[in-house]
């Protein structure tokens, strides 16, 4: 089922939010308060919540604080943000510590709202859902999954170039995959910066076909063009994937071209030899696809327990 546009318009206000926060600029300059609540229903619930602003925001600060906090409105939630977000100076948003003990015990990430994966973290570590704030709940959780119950961070650059191995699990068809259509990529390897885990396994990253070219009798093959959105780092910092010569080489099981934007690139089909017609592009879910950071990123990491020790 497509996405309605008020998902879609929820879901890009978020990726600016994430954005503003990363590049460090002052997001309460740039987005009203209700922006910013919208933000974090998307970050906490994964869809916008109902109901008016007062109470969507007390249920904000209940799950993450455990009380209802006191102030004006904009001051409530700038503070909400903050926890949500975390410090761009160093520190882990709640995002990251989720993520540093799903991949502590699991060695890969579910990649959901942070409500959900929190929940399904607990089920699977504790066997019971797990009670008080956000805050308290995760740390209970790295307390017996990480050393000292406080993951070791620093920052890495990811730089221009490195490729991500991903799985196409949605599956692309010339014949069957439609303009609009969804497409889902699943990150198969962590991706690693200087000693430092940047893009856990089981990171999500989304998009869309642009276009579908059926192969034709007089030599055009196959092809379907597609258009991702960002890949989160562990802090969620975006990072840009596309093709460049590299991802073009790594590939074997799909051949790739690039497109007129960093975020698009072409999936073309093979040529079916002479005197044959040219086959459909057809690529079953799992199918894994290389791609390549496009632009360098200053990415929070977990640090490795090999660098660690150096």
């Amino acid at each position: 089922m497509r996405r309605g546009f008020p998902h879609i318009a929820a879901a890009a206000l978020s990726c600016l939010l994430v954005v503003l926060v990363s590049l460090g600029m002052n997001v309460a300059a740039q987005v009203s308060p209700i922006e910013r609540l919208v933000g974090m229903e998307q970050v906490l619930f994964g869809s916008i919540q109902e109901g008016a602003v007062v109470n969507r925001l007390e249920i904000i600060e209940r799950l993450v604080f455990g009380k209802v906090g006191t102030g004006t409105l904009p001051e409530r939630m700038e503070q909400c943000w903050n926890f949500v977000q975390g410090d761009r100076a160093g520190g882990m948003n709640l995002k990251f510590k989720l993520k540093a003990v799903q991949w502590s015990v699991f060695g890969s990430i579910v990649d959901r709202p942070i409500v959900p994966a929190l929940d399904d973290a607990e089920l699977r570590i504790l066997g019971t859902g797990g009670s008080g704030s956000i805050g308290q709940r995760l740390d209970v959780l790295m307390s017996l999954t990480i050393p000292g119950g406080k993951p070791n961070v620093d920052y890495a650059l990811l730089p221009k170039g490195a490729l991500v191995k991903l799985a196409i699990e949605s599956g692309l068809s010339s014949s069957k995959s439609r303009p609009g259509d969804a497409v889902r990529l699943v990150v198969m390897e962590d991706v690693v910066a200087e000693g430092r885990l940047v893009v856990p396994k089981g990171t999500v990253v989304m998009g869309r076909v642009l276009d579908n070219v059926r192969p034709t009798k007089t030599g055009v093959k196959a092809r379907v063009d597609v258009e991702i959105s960002t890949i989160e780092g562990m802090d969620s910092v975006p990072v840009t994937l596309g093709v460049d010569t590299a991802a073009i080489a790594a590939n074997v099981a799909a051949t790739v071209a690039a497109s007129d934007s960093l975020r698009r690139f072409a999936v073309i089909g093979k040529d079916g030899g002479f005197l044959s017609p040219n086959p459909e592009l057809e690529l079953e879910a799992g199918t894994p696809l290389f791609l390549s950071v496009m632009q360098s990123a200053k990415v929070l990491g977990l640090t490795l327990q090999a660098a660690a020790a150096n």
